[in-house]
């Protein structure tokens, strides 16, 4: 399989550029590069004020790990009882795990996925008997799923771990997340919540048929996502929002404008006819001549009953409620006054003014009689008597003055209130007036008394606020019999032209908005078609595999529109013919297999971490050949990647046994009473070699001399193979990076005495050594069937071809 798709250089570095080679106006360009920093940036571009221009990265590359799987435990869940563990194998590698309906296969791999994902896409369209019925009907307690992961050249595997304690639901898991680094909240602290939603490495049957058919927002979105082009969705978005507003009030202004026009040509005034004419018409307005319109004076009249309704129509009276507590806090000042009576607290300053006097002769003379009436002697305890009478006098002093200041304050208030009630005077004909000036009248006959004047006030001024309101709505209603409409109507244009006025930085703005996403857009299509490039190629080159007998031809697919009307377009020609879209032509399993083409090249993208993808359930639907081009799919991208496939279809294993595609392992699931899943290893290579060898060294009508190398070749590869999968459990468990353990196997390769060194002494260069390790650790019987792989058939084993067979199976178990 090609070397799957990846990015190529940083999306900012080519818009740069790109802006660059282009005959691009600055001020757009300023645009573009603001829109890809941020709103702020777009904000200060917009004003002409300087910006930072620090474009953010489109896309989270992760981790630069590449990451394994090493197996995948249940206990409790689904349909897995008492704990099991799928052990896969260490590097690139093809698993087939296989089982009837109900065995518990899929369970695993809902394990896996939602281990690290937090849910299962299995389940997303499923009803809610899905999501309750998840622990085990026999072992509900312990219920727990773990996934190992392994890191290349990191020797401490991660490991994520979620529990559900007994009554807990989904998705109150307790997750345990430990690596290398020590203990995390969860995968995110590693880096890879991201990655794991751009490239994940889980698939369903059900996905399979959402990518290919209903859902194309969605394989948008993903690929959209992969490709690394959020930035120019979001850049897209942040100048759409900046246009709106601009687009917005320059519509409103213009249908304003034929609005105003048809109001003014109902007016009979020269003004109004004046403005119109100057509004008329789709040219540019003349603003300064429309306002000097709405300048001019109006007419003078000598009407006194228009005089008087404008003046009573501009009547503003303070609100009752603010008389009413002005009212209240009169009252209240007057009682406090009456407190703190003002003849006693003028007798009291003298009072205390004369005790301060003797409490300084008493400080300047000492104790002795009173100087005033010489009867009483002033000494320590009048003293005492006279401080505490002196801070007493004070004190009522004081509070007396405040009193009389707030009482005196508010009293100005209330004059002034009601002295500068303006009632307009004119002829007696209008009774609404009348009546304003009667109740003002009333109110401004004001008693002496503070207490009174507050009980006057809020009785008399409820009867002037009344007759107000009456005059204004008489004077309102009086000048619209009287007025044009001009009035309204210049006030209306007045707001329109204050409006207008930043037309021309509104349009300049959008039309500068327009431009930056005309050619964002030009662009990032160009930019999206040479990114999907690889990724559709890498489509075809599956889909070419696995059409099979199908007569339907597919090109490269693309992304195409926008919004609300993305899609991925998969082009197909049928017997030649341009049919224009796959899904209208293709039947289930050819849809299946078009949703393996699309995904597969996802998954596999170089900046992807994870090295494996988890398939559950490809084969439904497709008929046998497709099958075989499934499994050669599978097959050859298992070279690179871990495949781990779950499948009750038994036309997928006996494929890759048919076709000999010697790496796969298979391991087969079956599930006992009380949910008791067992799990046994399938025909892995070393076995199928040696079984192979067997059948062959039993057959009479061959001869030996023909037979016996091919049973030797058989007994060589069997055992490589085992070596093979020593030298990587060795290696991968010591964190050697996956690369330099295929390199050490392919240097060891050339002659079989290296490679069992390498599987044995974990060096290469010690082939010298195995016939010694080999006599000693495991005997005569191993040694010979060494020297029969390395060399072929010879002596008693000619005769004995079984017996070879047989020493070949116990060394490849010694050393695997």
């Amino acid at each position: 399989m090609t070397q799957p798709p990846q990015s190529t250089a940083p999306l900012i570095e080519l818009i740069f550029d790109r802006l660059a080679d282009a005959d691009v106006l600055t001020e757009t360009a300023e645009l573009i590069l603001a829109a890809l920093s941020g709103e702020d940036d777009l904000t200060a571009a917009l004003a002409g004020t300087p910006t930072r221009l620090d474009p953010r990265s489109p896309t989270d590359d992760g981790p630069a790990e590449r990451i394994w799987l090493k197996s995948v435990t249940v206990a409790g869940f689904r349909g897995v009882g008492p704990e099991r563990t799928i052990q896969i194998g260490p590097g690139p590698g093809f698993t087939l795990v296989v089982g009837r309906n109900g065995s518990g296969k899929s369970s695993f791999a809902e394990a896996a996925e939602l281990a690290l994902t937090g849910d299962s896409a299995r389940w997303a369209d499923k009803t809610s008997v899905w999501r309750t019925g998840w622990r085990n009907l026999h072992n509900p307690d312990p219920c727990w799923v773990d996934v190992e992961l392994r890191v290349d050249g990191v020797a401490t595997p991660t490991r994520v771990h979620r529990a559900w304690p007994v009554g807990a639901e989904l998705a109150d898991a307790e997750v345990t997340v430990t690596s290398a680094r020590g203990r995390h909240a969860d995968l995110a602290e590693l880096g890879l919540a991201r990655p794991l939603e751009l490239y994940r490495p889980f698939l369903t049957a059900a996905e399979l048929g959402k990518l290919a058919a209903g859902t194309q927002s969605q394989l948008f979105d993903a690929l959209f996502a992969i490709l690394g082009l959020d930035a120019l969705t979001d850049a897209d978005k942040l100048l759409l929002r900046a246009a709106r507003p601009h687009d917005a009030t320059i519509k409103e202004v213009r249908a304003q404008r034929d609005t105003l026009v048809d109001t003014l040509d109902g007016i009979a005034d020269d003004r109004a006819r004046r403005t119109a004419t100057l509004l008329r018409g789709r040219g540019t307005v003349d603003l300064a001549a429309v306002t000097a319109i709405l300048d001019e004076p109006d007419e003078a009249t000598t009407d006194q009953a228009v005089l008087l309704c404008r003046e009573l129509a501009s009547l503003a009276p303070p609100p009752l409620d603010e008389v009413h507590r002005l009212a209240g806090q009169l009252r209240e000042a007057s009682t406090e006054a009456v407190r703190h009576d003002g003849g006693r607290s003028r007798a009291a300053l003298r009072s205390a003014e004369l005790l301060r006097l003797a409490l300084e002769h008493h400080d300047d003379e000492g104790d002795g009689p009173c100087p005033v009436c010489a009867a009483g002697t002033l000494d320590g305890r009048w003293r005492a008597a006279a401080a505490q009478s002196l801070t007493e006098l004070r004190q009522r002093s004081v509070a007396a003055q405040t009193a009389t200041t707030r009482l005196t304050a508010l009293l100005r208030q209330t004059h002034h209130l009601i002295d500068d009630l303006v009632v307009p005077k004119g002829p007696g004909s209008e009774p609404a007036a009348g009546v304003l000036h009667d109740a003002v009248a009333a109110l401004r006959r004001v008693p002496g008394e503070p207490a009174e004047l507050a009980d006057h006030l809020a009785a008399r001024y409820p009867a002037v606020v009344t007759a107000a309101d009456a005059a204004r709505a008489y004077a309102e209603g009086f000048l619209r019999q009287r007025d044009t409409g001009w009035r309204t109507a210049a006030a209306d244009v007045r707001e329109w032209v204050a409006a207008a006025g930043g037309l021309p930085a509104r349009e300049a703005a959008l039309t500068r908005l327009k431009a930056a996403r005309a050619w964002l857009k030009d662009a990032g299509t160009e930019i999206r078609n040479e990114r999907v490039a690889p990724f559709a190629g890498q489509s075809q080159r599956i889909w070419a595999q696995l059409r099979q007998e199908s007569n339907v031809e597919l090109g490269a697919m693309t992304l195409e529109g926008a919004n609300t009307r993305r899609r991925v377009a998969f082009p197909v020609s049928v017997d030649g013919a341009d049919n224009g879209t796959a899904l209208g032509v293709m039947s289930q399993g050819e849809m299946q297999a078009l949703g393996l083409a699309t995904f597969l090249p996802r998954s596999c993208a170089l900046e992807s971490p994870f090295r494996f993808i988890v398939v559950d359930d490809p084969v439904q639907s497709m008929d046998p050949s497709k099958v075989d081009g499934l499994a050669r799919v599978l097959a050859e991208l298992a070279e690179q990647r871990q495949v781990v496939v779950f499948t009750h279809d038994t036309r997928l294993p006996d494929a890759v046994r048919r076709l000999d595609l010697g790496k796969a392992r298979i391991i087969e699931v079956t599930r006992a009473e009380k949910s008791v899943v067992t799990l046994r290893a399938g025909s892995d290579p070393v076995t199928r070699y040696l079984d192979d060898a067997y059948a062959l060294s039993r057959n009479e009508e061959i001869t030996a001399e023909v037979r016996g190398p091919v049973v030797a070749e058989l007994c060589r590869s069997a055992l490589e193979a085992a070596c093979h999968r020593a030298v990587w459990r060795t290696r991968v468990a010591r964190g050697v990076p996956h690369a330099d353990i295929e390199s050490a196997i392919e240097d060891a390769s050339r002659r079989v005495a290296t490679t069992v060194a390498l599987a044995a002494f974990d060096d290469a260069d010690k082939g010298g050594d195995v016939l010694g390790w080999l006599l000693r650790r495991h005997g005569r019987r191993a040694v010979n069937a060494y020297q029969a792989c390395r060399e072929g058939v010879h002596g008693a084993y000619l005769a004995d071809l079984p017996g070879l067979v047989a020493d070949a199976r116990l060394l490849a178990a010694a050393l695997s």
